[in-house]
């Protein structure tokens, strides 16, 4: 009676908590979308700038990498094209990425600090797509395997000190 009890609210938990991530996925991929197009303003900014002063990008930066007083502004200007070309190849990944392949594009392309920004506003979902039962049916069979197994090695332990 108890087992089955435990079976089902392991299943029932892992259901619940995997059917999200669809939804995390999608909060994730908004909030990359927004940080893309603030580092595509930026880029653009030190584009117009360079082209002001009728130099190259590379130039306009290594001028500034290589005054002391501007040298920190510059490896942010270098810094800005490299992030930007990170999270293009990111969000083009995960949105690309099909149902099955999405976790592995999430690791891969995982931020830390967009993973916090994005847990402190996301709020739980009904999933009623298709992605979601997908996701809530592989959690139910973790939580079911977590439990068969965490049952297995209660019951090892019993038999090890039931022989000793």
């Amino acid at each position: 009676m108890f087992a089955r009890f435990f079976y089902s609210l392991f299943g029932a938990l892992g259901g619940a908590s995997f059917s999200q991530f669809p939804e995390y996925l999608a909060h994730y991929l908004q909030r990359l979308g927004g940080r893309i197009d603030q580092a595509r303003v930026r880029v653009q900014e030190i584009e117009e700038d360079a082209a002001a002063k009728d130099m190259s990008v590379p130039d306009y930066i290594a001028s500034f990498t290589a005054s002391d007083p501007h040298s920190l502004e510059g490896e942010r200007m270098r810094e800005s094209f490299f992030d930007l070309a990170d999270m293009e190849a990111a969000y083009s990944a995960l949105s690309t990425a099909g149902t099955f392949e999405r976790p592995l594009a999430f690791a891969q392309h995982f931020d830390s600090g967009l993973v916090s920004a994005t847990i402190g506003d996301f709020a739980p979902a009904v999933p009623l797509t298709s992605e979601g039962l997908i996701y809530g049916g592989a959690g139910v069979l973790a939580g079911l395997l977590l439990c068969g197994g965490s049952r297995r090695l209660l019951r090892r332990r019993k038999t090890k000190q039931a022989a000793a």
